[in-house]
């Protein structure tokens, strides 16, 4: 397998950034751009990881003359027949004549996008019907990219969104709207977007994933990890063929038969898209040959060219000795380190069954008299599942908007689900909408309520339990609005709240809400003020959670631990939890107060008994959203594996724990 492609011949990547702009202030530079296309350029030439060749990719950075560019890039895909690669970060903003995402380069005009840079429609154009190539992606790292699987309208009346439906096609996007760059001198080398593609693939991996990385299966790990982060989500449009196709070997999977060496990994065997074992420069102590062409011996005390070595009874009485010694050492320090822990946790959760879902799952939640569960898919798609039988139920909901992580709800008669989201393609004003579904037909009912953003580019909004309250935070106000009738009440803190999280109690009658390090308690029908106070940790705040009494709240801190807070008298109650070893994307108590579950940004659920501080046996993994049956001690798990998962928590003499009380 020595020397084969795992990139076929004939193939093309096109990698463009823009850090600096000569021409028009209102385009700010920035180094981390500029150290992201360089990046990318290293992960696909010089990582090891996608076997691209160094004639195969273009690096272009700060191009002007979007005309002669856009030539290049036709002429690119013309010539093109294996897989076409378009990369591009920097800034994108809609044209205000079209209305469509131009791509600004280095000497575009702010104010005729369309005109100076590229419009993105006539690039994806030419992935659609301008190139002969098997496969095409487009990565885009820009504000707006969303825009570029929206549903703008081309020339001739074909949706924009159609052109990604050709055979082979996929595009991955950073940010519907605003995407995050941080200032020069932040100590951050790349945009958030692209950083955390980089670190995923080239760094971490995918822990227990395949030999080699699709593109489907990148994307919800990368949007994980920013979620994670409270950074923009990505999207992507794709269809399967394109989806499938193995854009990276898995850092995280150690060759066969080998431990998993940072120097000297390998990759599944070559075909089209798929990776072969690096060739490495580094030669053996033993051997000029070079390490993908080297024999490797068994260790079995054989030299690599085959002969014996010979060892003396002596000899082999001390290499045992030595075994020994380092056994007994080993499980000395294994039983010391084991101990505490073994202690400190209580009995496991049991596991109670499970349904296989067709996408990864987003968001989660109970209906009031736990009978049905509601399930949204990254895809947009809301299912409804019987929690007896563990069987799908009622017709699908949506989609609504994939990978939006949507706010779900179920009405007080558990007969419509309420649904909050964030849509892609909707005016620039009009961001935040709710829609009623009748949970049998799957049919919306009534107009979509769409909640204005007042210019606010992120706003913050959280659904109530009951599904009828919506709270809105932004750097204007914070209000609680009235989905049925309408009626919108100010929060009386909204001159500071702009929070950066918020919970609702489960009866819908309190708000919480958290900024940095400060905790607003908020009345949803009068707007009051209960309590607002600031938290000591010097840690600030993720996610929250309000006890079902309503006297208490969780905070989940950046620094992966949780803490319990008296409502009454603002002070935190026991000690603080551990055990997430990632920020915080879900925080929920259970019906009864009694334990409390929490979801980190890489996949790994914590469940703890509230009254003694301590975890309920280890923590679970490929966990992507939570959620408490209100009728029972149920704890369902969704996952990015597709696959739904019910615990139930040990009987309370187990635990030895009191309903309610902190």
């Amino acid at each position: 397998m020595s020397g084969e492609p795992i990139i076929p011949p004939g193939s093309r990547a096109v990698l463009i950034g823009v850090p600096r702009y000569q021409n028009d202030a209102r385009y700010r530079s920035y180094a981390a751009v500029g150290n992201s296309v360089e990046g990318m350029y290293q992960l696909l030439v010089e990582s090891g990881l996608c076997g691209w060749r160094e004639e195969q990719v273009e690096k272009i950075v700060n191009p002007t003359n979007a005309g002669q560019l856009m030539g290049r890039l036709r002429q690119l895909a013309a010539e093109t027949t294996g897989v076409l690669l378009f990369y591009f970060v920097g800034h994108g903003q809609p044209s205000e004549h079209t209305g469509e995402l131009c791509l600004a380069i280095a000497d575009t005009d702010h104010a005729n996008p369309d005109a100076t840079g590229l419009e993105y429609a006539k690039i994806k154009r030419t992935l659609h019907s301008g190139t002969p190539a098997a496969t095409r992606v487009a990565i885009l790292d820009c504000c707006y990219s969303g825009r570029a699987i929206g549903l703008g309208a081309d020339d001739d009346g074909t949706q924009l969104a159609d052109l990604s439906d050709c055979a082979g096609a996929y595009t991955l996007t950073a940010a519907d709207e605003r995407a995050h760059v941080p200032p020069d001198g932040e100590g951050h080398p790349r945009t958030a977007f692209t950083g955390e593609l980089l670190d995923l693939l080239t760094r971490d991996g995918v822990p227990g994933g395949p030999d080699g990385l699709a593109l489907g299966a990148i994307f919800p790990h990368l949007r994980h990890r920013l979620a994670a982060k409270g950074l923009p989500r990505p999207n992507q449009r794709s269809d399967d063929t394109a989806a499938a196709f193995v854009f990276a070997c898995n850092r995280a999977t150690p060759p066969p038969g080998q431990p998993p060496r940072e120097a000297d990994r390998a990759t599944s065997p070559s075909t089209i898209g798929r990776a072969v074992p690096r060739q490495d420069a580094d030669v053996s102590p033993l051997s000029s040959e070079r390490v993908g062409e080297r024999r490797i011996a068994p260790l079995t005390g054989r030299r690599s060219a085959g002969t014996r070595t010979p060892t003396s009874p002596r000899a082999r009485r001390r290499i045992l000795a030595a075994v020994l010694t380092v056994a007994v050492v080993l499980t000395v320090a294994v039983g010391w380190v084991m101990w505490p822990q073994g202690q400190d946790a209580l009995p496991g959760l049991t596991f109670a069954g499970q349904m296989t879902a067709p996408t990864g799952v987003d968001t989660a939640v109970f209906s009031h008299d736990g009978r049905t569960l509601a399930t949204a898919g990254v895809d947009g798609t809301v299912l409804l599942w019987n929690t007896a039988s563990h069987q799908q139920v009622g017709q699908p909901i949506g989609p609504i908007a994939a990978n939006s992580r949507p706010e779900i709800a179920f009405t007080a008669d558990d007969r419509s689900l309420r649904t909050v989201s964030c849509d892609p393609g909707q005016p620039q004003k009009e961001c935040v909408t709710a829609r009623l579904w009748d949970t049998t037909s799957g049919q919306q009912t009534g107009k979509p309520t769409v909640i204005p953003r007042e210019f606010i580019s992120w706003p913050l909004w959280v659904l109530s339990p009951h599904g009828r309250t919506l709270a809105i935070s932004n750097t204007i106000s914070c209000t609680v609005t009235d989905l049925d009738s309408g009626q919108k009440t100010g929060l009386a803190a909204s001159a500071n709240c702009d929070g950066d999280t918020a919970a609702f109690s489960p009866d819908d009658h309190i708000v919480i809400l958290g900024r940095v390090t400060t905790v607003w308690v908020a009345d949803t029908l009068s707007g009051r003020t209960i309590a607002s106070f600031t938290l000591g940790s010097g840690s600030t705040i993720e996610r929250m959670a309000l006890s079902p009494d309503n006297r208490t709240f969780a905070v989940a801190l950046s620094d992966n631990t949780v803490q319990l807070w008296d409502i009454a008298s603002g002070r935190q109650t026991g000690s603080t939890l551990t055990g997430l070893t990632k920020s915080a994307l879900a925080l929920v108590f259970s019906p009864d107060g009694r334990a409390l579950a929490a979801t980190g940004g890489d996949g790994t659920a914590v469940v703890w008994d509230t009254a003694s501080q301590r975890r309920f046996g280890d923590p679970l993994t490929d966990v992507n959203a939570i959620a408490f049956n209100p009728d029972d001690q149920t704890l369902v798990t969704g996952g990015l594996d597709h696959t739904i998962r019910l615990w139930t928590l040990p009987p309370k003499e187990t635990s030895g724990t009191s309903t309610g009380d902190h």
